[in-house]
Parts: C-alpha cells; structure tokens; sequence
C-alpha cells in the first residue's frame, strides 16, 4: 500500500474584533475609534464611576481582539481630553466627568451667533474652485446652475473639528469672491461684502450618516450620526447668493431654541422664539 503524508492543517483564519465591525478600510482607525466611542460614553454614564479604574490594556486586547497600539490610541484620546489619568505601574482611572468643549447655536440669535462661533474658531479651506453641482441640488434651488464655485471648509474649536461645509456659490456671484476672504470670515459676512446683501435664507436641518468624506475630516468612524443643515441665501429681488451645506457632530456643536408666549392670554396663545 502506498502511503500519503499526512493532511496539513490550514492555519485558522483571524476572525474579526468581537465588539467591533471593521467599517473603515483602514480597520486600525475605525476600531480605535469605536473603542474610544464605548469607553467614553461608560464614562459619561457612570458606568465607570469617576475615580475607579477601567480595564487594563491586556484586558481590553483580550475582550475586543484589538491590537496593543489600537488600545493605546483610544486611551490617548481619552487622557488628551481629560477623561482618564493613566498611572504607571498602577493602572488607569476614571477622571470626574466633565463636558467636551461644545459650541451652541441659538435660533433667536442665530446670524449674531455665527458671526461670534466664527472668531471662536479656526477655519481651513479644503477645496475652492468651479465644480460640478450635485444633481440634489440643482433641483432644489435650479438658480445654481450646472456648476458653481464650490468652497468646502473645515472649521475645529479647541483643536478638535467640529463642522465639514460645502457652498455652491452660482458663477456669476462665485468670481467675486476671493480665497483669502475665507479664512478670515463667515461665507454671509463675504457674501454681503461684494454686494447685494444676503436679506432671506431658509434652513433646513436633519441627521445623516457620516459619509467616507465626512468621517474622516470630522474624525468620527463612518455611519456615526452627524446633524446636517442645508442654507438657501438670497438677496432682496430673490436673486440665489449661495447654498450651504454643513455637517456638524453632534458631540461638538448643539442648535437651541428659547420659545416663549403671552402669559396673559388663553391656552391657545401661540408659541414664538423669544428675542433677547
């Protein structure tokens, strides 16, 4: 009888991360990220009460079939915000919760707000150039033609970026404006420096689901909720004067409303927002 050699056995497949699904194609960014996500949010509901300790790094490796150096990256970020404090040769422990930096938005003062959120802020301009129009868009407001000059900037508030924006600014308007103008003011603000002023805009807002663009520049993991709001300006004669589009996180950025009525009158008194 002829003899065969013994069947070799394939090495087993790595499996992926039990907590986590690999959403990125850079897997390293996304599970740090998700692993930053759940520890901050034990965090910040008591979960991991102030003071006591989290899990070691050789813990979390084990539990979420992370590497070492993904581990060490969400707990950086958590140390950099000052959330935890990290104790050699005794552990890492939960510093007493405190609110990231958040800016707030306020509908009765809203174009005062943006002006105050603008100096607050540090502004990068990614891409500024004539550029075809989503076809969403051209639906929605046909004035803006079939290209526009496209501005998308990058605004971050205490180091961290807080809001990823588009405008589509029709030709005839766009060549006016200037890179430079951009870094130092609110697209409104430029707008109403060459003329005519911006009188009427309309705004839409809903939550999307961050994008691969998105995700990266706002340095969330993809599909992680995101507050999208969508500006129509015009001018006095119903001229459009650009449309904006902008995607906030919602960890960083909030919108309010202060509502009031006529305590005098009955309980069918209409609701308005309060002007300070």
């Amino acid at each position: 009888m002829s003899s065969y050699p013994p069947k070799r056995r394939d090495k087993p497949r790595k499996t992926s991360s039990v907590g986590f699904r690999n959403r990125h194609n850079d897997s390293g960014v996304a599970r740090y990220y998700q692993l930053y996500e759940l520890l901050s949010g034990a965090l910040s509901d008591g979960s991991i009460p102030s003071g006591s300790a989290l899990p070691s790094e050789p813990e979390l490796v084990a539990r979420y079939r992370l590497s070492r150096t993904t581990v060490r990256h969400a707990l950086a970020r958590l140390e950099e915000e000052g959330r935890i404090v990290r104790r050699r040769g005794s552990g890492t422990y939960a510093r007493q919760n405190r609110e990231p930096a958040r800016l707030y938005l306020n509908l009765n003062t809203f174009y005062k707000d943006l002006s105050a959120i603008a100096l607050q802020t540090s502004v990068s301009i990614l891409s500024f150039g004539p550029a075809p129009v989503p076809a969403a868009l051209r639906e929605l407001q046909p004035q803006v033609g079939s290209r526009a000059l496209t501005i998308q900037r990058l605004r971050r508030y205490h180091g961290s970026p807080y809001q990823l924006s588009t405008a589509y600014v029709p030709e005839s308007v766009g060549r006016r404006i200037r890179r430079g103008s951009l870094s130092r003011a609110s697209l409104l603000t430029v707008l109403d420096e060459i003329g005519p002023r911006t009188t009427k805009t309309e705004h839409t807002t809903s939550a999307v689901a961050a994008d691969a663009v998105a995700a990266r520049r706002l340095d969330v993991s993809l599909g992680s909720p995101l507050l999208r709001t969508r500006a129509v300006l015009c001018d006095g004669h119903g001229r459009l004067r650009a449309i904006h589009e902008s995607f906030c996180r919602p960890d960083r950025f909030h919108v309010r409303a202060a509502l009031e009525r006529d305590p005098a009158r009955s309980s069918n008194a209409q609701w308005h927002l309060k002007y300070r």
